[in-house]
C-alpha cells in the first residue's frame, strides 16, 4: 500500500504545483494591472487553500516528502515548495495591506 500511496501523493502534488503556478501568473499580472483590492485578497485566498492542500500532501506520504519536484522549471523539495508557497502567501498579503493603505 506504501507505493500506491507515495504515487497517489505525488500525482496530486504535482497538480497543485501546477495550479500553484498558474495562480502566481494570475496574482502578478492582477499586480502589474493594479487590480482591485478585493481582486488580490480572492488570490489570496486561493493560494492559501493550495499551500494547505500542499500540506496535507505532503503530511500523507513520507514518500513525496523525498521526492523532487519541478516548479517554474526549478527542482525542489518539500520544504523549498512550501517555503515558496508561504512566501508567495506573505508577500501578496503585504502587497494587500499596502494598497489598502493608500
Amino acid at each position: 500500500m506504501g507505493i500506491i500511496n507515495t504515487f497517489s501523493a505525488i500525482a496530486e502534488i504535482n497538480r497543485l504545483l501546477k495550479d500553484l503556478e498558474t495562480q502566481v501568473r494570475i496574482t502578478q499580472d492582477q499586480v502589474e494591472r493594479k487590480a482591485p483590492v478585493t481582486a488580490l485578497e480572492n488570490s489570496l485566498n486561493v493560494h492559501k487553500h493550495i499551500h494547505m492542500q500542499l500540506m496535507n500532501a505532503f503530511s500523507n506520504s513520507s514518500g513525496a516528502r523525498g521526492s523532487v519536484f519541478t516548479i517554474f522549471g526549478d527542482k525542489m523539495m518539500m520544504d523549498g515548495i512550501l517555503t515558496y508557497s508561504k512566501n508567495v502567501a506573505e508577500n501578496l498579503q503585504r502587497i494587500i495591506y499596502l494598497r489598502k493603505q493608500n
